[in-house]
């Protein structure tokens, strides 16, 4: 019996200090988000502001797919703009939330797709390779 409570101790410890809340899955999923426009942007370019953002789970997709649509203010260091893309990603929670994992699905980048639609590759292997690598690099910090 000393075991078997000293084992649910363990493990709601565990569950309480590990857990992931979809707020802070969310965030890091806005940064490789981020990482992905600029990826695309012109040299030089940087995210000066997040005007706003639109998260939910992608209405076709379903569960398991966050879509991140982010109204941002972009700078060259001399002029700012303003531009909306959009940002896909399949994820997934362990059991008890204890990890998070997530892939870029695709991108929508002035009104082009790169990654994935309808289950199909859109954009060229240099573009999914540079869309996969900033997005892993971002999501990896």
């Amino acid at each position: 019996m000393k075991t078997l409570n000293l084992s649910l101790l363990v493990l709601s410890t565990l569950a309480l200090t590990g857990c992931i809340d979809r707020a802070a899955a969310d965030q890091h999923l806005i940064k490789g988000c981020k990482a992905a426009i600029l990826a695309f942007s012109d040299e030089g370019d940087k995210i000066k502001s997040i005007a706003s953002e639109k998260i939910r789970d992608h209405a076709k997709l379903g569960r398991g797919f966050r879509e991140f649509v982010l109204d941002i203010v972009i700078t060259d260091g001399f002029h700012d703009r303003d531009e909306s893309h959009s940002c896909i990603f399949q994820e997934e929670f362990s059991f008890g939330r204890m990890t998070h994992r997530a892939s870029i699905y695709q991108l929508n980048f002035q009104g082009r797709i790169i990654g994935q639609k309808d289950y199909e590759i859109q954009g060229t292997l240099d573009e999914m390779t540079k869309l996969t690598r900033a997005v892993d690099n971002a999501l990896r910090e």
